[in-house]
C-alpha cells in the first residue's frame, strides 16, 4: 500500500509518499501524477520518501519513469529523506548517484531550486 499527497511550496510541487513503492497500480500513480504536473505547467518535483518503507526493482522503475518524463520537459525532480533500506536498492540500480539528487530532508531539497 502506498499513500501519495501533494502540495505546492513556493512553486515546488512536494509528492509526500508513505509505504512501499512495490511497482503497482498506486505506485503508477506517481509517475502519472507528474506527467500531469507536466502537462499543467509544474518544473519542480521532490519526492519525499520519508514514509517509504520498501521499494523494489520495480518501484525503481516507476521513479525512473517518472525522471525520465521530467527530464523530456526540462523539469527537475528530486529525492529527499531517503531511508538507508530504500538508498541501498537505488543504489544497487545504478540510480545514486548518477540519476537521481538525493538531499538529506525536504528543507535542502527546496534550498537545491
Amino acid at each position: 500500500m502506498l499513500d501519495i499527497a501533494t502540495r505546492d511550496e513556493g512553486g515546488v510541487m512536494v509528492i509526500d509518499l508513505e509505504g512501499q513503492i512495490d511497482g503497482g497500480p498506486t505506485s503508477q500513480k506517481i509517475h502519472d501524477l507528474i506527467k500531469e504536473s507536466l502537462e499543467k505547467g509544474q518544473r519542480k518535483f521532490v519526492l519525499d520518501m520519508k514514509g517509504v518503507s520498501w521499494l523494489n526493482s520495480l518501484g525503481a522503475g516507476i521513479l525512473i519513469a517518472a525522471y525520465a518524463s521530467a527530464k523530456r520537459e526540462g523539469a527537475a525532480l528530486k529525492l529527499c529523506s531517503v531511508s538507508s533500506r530504500v538508498e541501498a536498492v537505488l543504489k544497487t540500480c545504478g540510480l545514486i548517484p548518477e540519476v537521481f539528487e538525493v538531499y538529506a530532508d525536504k528543507d535542502e531539497a527546496m534550498k537545491s531550486y
